[in-house]
């Protein structure tokens, strides 16, 4: 692929959508309904055009990832239980959960049953617990999932939601109450002393924010025996498109919006007031309200990394329409006017990054519809490792077999005081 032709035809889309918006700016007037459909069809070509780019260039990064030479990362659990050592293990372990979900533990060979069955220990109750994963499951078939099938089932998820690209993750090997210190201590400076004078005391307070390991499923996937007898129907990505994208969806949700009461925390509800609109600004933003926004968090939020905006896709259109007090366009498809294949060059708002996701609320009375601040601060508890259960007998009768997986995950925001992520909110009326 030609990435900088497909940003130089990015360009030329961007710019007619601009032109239109410049004429019935400089004409004073709304869009007229045949320019409204002309926009929005430009701009679904420049964003589609936008997705091409980003989907070779993760593949790109991918296979780069592939190739090169990486130490065990935590959670690559070989079938004794130990990090996964080398890439023929990792593949016969593949290939044998690949083989199990397809026909069933019965159907494994001798050997292929045993290497299955070491990724269990048994406790003197008699309960089978999976190893590093600190979850019980009973006789129904339930199994650690391979590093290449939970690579895919990684991407699905991510794919879906937001807030795991967005937010900071990591790992844990248990689900046991896990606390993340933090401090306040930017109101406190420092002194000038004179000779023989003592140093004032002025101790660290600390606080904490409890994570804990709330557990989700994919719900039952049901395939016919059918589809899992054919070699042909790629089984692996099917499944872990589904169950990924079902787990995506309400963890995205909690992570966005969540009480933290017996759910995580969301990031809005942890999030603070930046700005509110004025009257009249139920479903609209301006300049001067994003502008407010941005300010509104400290500086050394603003220019940390994960600095960005946040928002719905519905609030991102609205965005595109608004220009700076000197006509130039908050939106840009890239980062500044010179085209790049850089994968790190993605669209911005007032030069910063943004997220789309679709669980913030759309614009509406007092709705809080755009979020800024550092992303870093929202931390995502992963608890390892998932695990599928193959349901054969209970669907027999109606020649399908489920599909199950269970996933842990906590998300908290990390504010000692100092509001790293607030947001915007419409209008009351």
């Amino acid at each position: 692929m030609d990435i900088k032709a497909k940003r130089a035809e990015q360009m030329r889309l961007v710019n007619e959508m601009r032109a239109i918006d410049d004429k019935a700016t400089t004409e004073k007037r709304k869009l007229t309904a045949e320019e409204e459909t002309k926009w929005n069809a430009l701009d679904a070509d420049q964003e589609n055009i936008g997705k091409e780019i980003m989907r070779f260039q993760k593949v790109a990064e991918f296979d780069k990832q592939m190739n090169a030479t990486q130490e065990p990362k935590l959670g690559d659990i070989n079938a004794s239980g130990d990090r996964e050592s080398n890439k023929e293990e990792q593949d016969q372990v593949a290939r044998v959960f690949n083989k199990y979900i397809r026909l069933g533990l019965p159907n494994l060979e001798p050997a292929e049953q045993q290497l299955m069955n070491r990724r269990f220990i048994t406790d003197d109750k008699g309960k089978v617990t999976i190893r590093a994963a600190q979850t019980v499951t009973t006789t129904g078939g339930g199994y650690l999932i391979p590093q290449g099938f939970s690579n895919k089932l990684e991407d699905a998820i991510k794919a879906f939601g937001g807030m795991l690209q967005a937010a900071e993750v990591f790992s844990t090997d248990t689900g046991n109450p896990f606390l993340w210190p933090t401090d306040n201590d930017t109101t406190v400076v420092g002194e000038l002393l004179g000779i023989n004078t003592t140093a004032a005391l002025a101790a660290v307070t600390f606080g904490q924010v409890l994570f804990g390991a709330y557990k989700y499923s994919s719900k039952t996937v049901l395939v016919p025996i059918e589809l899992l007898q054919d070699s042909f129907f790629d089984l692996n990505t099917f499944l872990a498109k589904k169950l990924g994208q079902r787990i995506g969806r309400i963890i995205n949700q909690h992570f966005t919006t969540g009480t933290g009461t017996g759910q995580p925390g969301g990031v809005v509800t942890g999030a603070t007031s930046g700005k509110v609109g004025l009257t009249g600004q139920t479903t609209s933003v301006i300049y001067d309200d994003l502008v407010d926004l941005v300010h509104a968090v400290d500086p050394g939020y603003r220019t940390d990394p994960s600095a960005q905006f946040m928002m719905a896709d519905s609030s991102l259109k609205v965005i595109k329409k608004i220009k700076d007090t000197t006509g130039r366009p908050l939106w840009l498809p890239f980062d500044g006017a010179v085209l790049s294949p850089d994968v790190k060059n993605p669209p911005t708002i007032m030069g910063y990054p943004y997220t789309i996701n679709q669980d913030m609320a759309v614009m509406a009375a007092n709705a809080k519809s755009i979020l800024f601040g550092a992303f870093s601060t929202y931390k995502i508890r992963r608890v390892m490792e998932m695990s599928m259960l193959r349901l054969a007998e209970r669907y027999a009768d109606v020649g399908q077999v489920g599909f199950l997986v269970f996933a842990r995950y906590d998300g908290q925001l990390v504010d000692a005081g100092t509001h790293p992520i607030q947001y915007y909110a419409n209008s009351a009326t």
